[in-house]
């Protein structure tokens, strides 16, 4: 296309003139018009409203188009304005694949998974699961018979109704267990899968939210080495401060890997036997032994003496990281961005705090790729007195209860996260399985309380901050 008319077409398209923008690329015949022109009739349609008239030319040009970022945001931006989030949100997923970090795009897919909600994802799994019962249990019966790729695929149609790369294992005595492979908030997540569980499964069908662990021992196959577990030996030296443990291991095949396939190899046997949440929570570091020590004693035993250790030092035993609140203190600092005011919190998510300190969104994307979100509640406060100060504060504590036992656990829409003050606002943290039922909810408790202001953020910087205290919604 010509530079002068790109750049005219642009001028039209930047002062909101769609229409100026149609009626010249209309006036060239289809047959004339070339790929580039097609695609920027297509963005004018959709910007002027007239979304099906968009996909009619998009479809045309669909051979030349998949592998085209604007192809697909435009696409994408048809399906979206369409009330279909599925089908845009797998054209938005491909044109970030294309051209990574383009922030309208990321926009769009964080909007797409907040409008197919976790909660509902989780109703259409088990939905699904509840229609293929009777083939399930055959795979898991008769599973001689099956390749093990078709049962993964066939298994795959009902969790890829929560997200795509969902990872588990079936089999044993009806058994389907949910993986965490080191994404840390699936902690957060799959326990209420596993709650949403229809009652007519019970008694027959045992699910885990991830790797529960064991203590038998069997034959470990990896890098060319079969290992029994019995025979890997480790001694764990516990930190009483820190409340988590170092690690060091020993076995000969397994010591004689490169030292990058042996430490891999080794942390995947550790955490078959301790469990997916316990060696997230308190194994802090794994090394490889030079020789067997006397100290050492065998991995099957490692879950066993962890626990033992723990309750001998007081300490309560925790499963999952989301049951586990810590207290962090922070230095209030001058900052546009909210937060920054804080002088003191609590969480359960430690690693979510800090990568909105650190302006990463990495946790946050994981989260919402799941149709969840983290969000935070924010009021601002009269910081005039420490008696003012603790008044708030108390409101805060009974604020958050009311949500919890009012609103998130009756309608299963989500988790308190924790909470924090500020030099001038009071924070709630919270992770939603459900945007948009959760504020139908929360509003009009918070507007029984007049003598506050609350906004809604979602858990990163450079966001739009929702008033939800007036009569209506509004964005400040």
């Amino acid at each position: 296309m010509d530079i002068e008319l790109k750049q005219q077409i642009d001028s039209w398209t930047e002062a909101n003139k769609h229409q100026n923008v149609i009626d010249f690329l209309e006036g060239i015949s289809p047959a004339n018009r070339n790929f580039e022109e097609i695609g920027l009739l297509a963005r004018a349609y959709n910007y002027n409203g007239e979304y099906e008239k968009a996909l009619v030319l998009l479809e045309s040009i669909r051979e030349a188009g998949e592998l085209d970022t604007n192809w697909n945001y435009r696409m994408g931006y048809a399906h979206y304005y369409l009330g279909r989030s599925r089908e845009a949100l797998s054209y938005f997923t491909k044109a970030d694949e294309l051209t990574p970090g383009d922030e309208d795009t990321i926009d769009f897919i964080r909007q797409c998974n907040i409008e197919i909600p976790f909660k509902s994802r989780v109703d259409a799994f088990w939905s699904w699961f509840l229609q293929n019962e009777a083939e399930l249990s055959r795979m898991v019966e008769k599973r001689n018979e099956y390749d093990s790729d078709v049962v993964v695929g066939f298994i795959e149609q009902g969790t890829d109704l929560i997200a795509k790369d969902v990872h588990f294992n079936i089999g044993g005595d009806y058994e389907f267990t949910f993986s965490i492979e080191d994404n840390e908030h699936l902690f957060y997540l799959y326990p209420y899968l596993i709650s949403r569980m229809p009652e007519s499964l019970e008694g027959k069908w045992h699910f885990f939210p991830y790797n529960p662990g064991m203590d038998a021992s069997f034959e470990f196959r990896m890098h060319g080495i079969k290992v029994n577990m019995e025979e890997v030996y480790v001694y764990a030296n516990y930190d009483d401060k820190q409340n988590d443990f170092a690690v060091s291991f020993y076995e000969k095949g397994l010591c004689s890997l490169p030292e990058e396939q042996g430490y891999g190899t080794f942390c995947i046997m550790m955490e078959i036997m301790l469990g997916e949440g316990l060696a997230f929570r308190y194994i802090s570091d794994v090394e490889r032994a030079d020789e067997l020590r006397g100290d050492m004693f065998p991995l099957t035993t490692l879950r066993k003496h962890i626990t033992q250790t723990l309750k001998e030092h007081g300490k309560e035993v925790f499963e999952n990281p989301k049951d586990v609140f810590v207290t962090y203190q922070l230095e209030p600092e001058e900052n546009e961005e909210l937060r920054y005011d804080v002088a003191i919190g609590s969480t359960c998510f430690s690693h979510l705090i800090s990568q909105y300190y650190e302006n990463d969104t990495t946790i946050f994307d994981k989260i919402n790729r799941f149709g969840a979100q983290a969000v935070f509640l924010a009021f601002p406060y009269d910081n005039i007195s420490a008696e003012q100060r603790k008044l708030v504060l108390d409101f805060r504590y009974a604020l958050e209860d009311r949500i919890t036992k009012e609103i998130l656990n009756p309608e299963g829409l989500g988790l308190l996260l924790g909470g924090a003050m500020g030099t001038c606002c009071c924070y709630m943290d919270f992770l939603l399985y459900d945007v948009n039922a959760f504020l139908e909810k929360v509003v009009p408790v918070l507007r029984e309380y007049p003598q506050y202001s609350f906004y809604l953020s979602d858990f990163h910087q450079n966001c739009r901050l929702t008033r939800l205290s007036d009569s209506e919604r509004k964005d400040c």
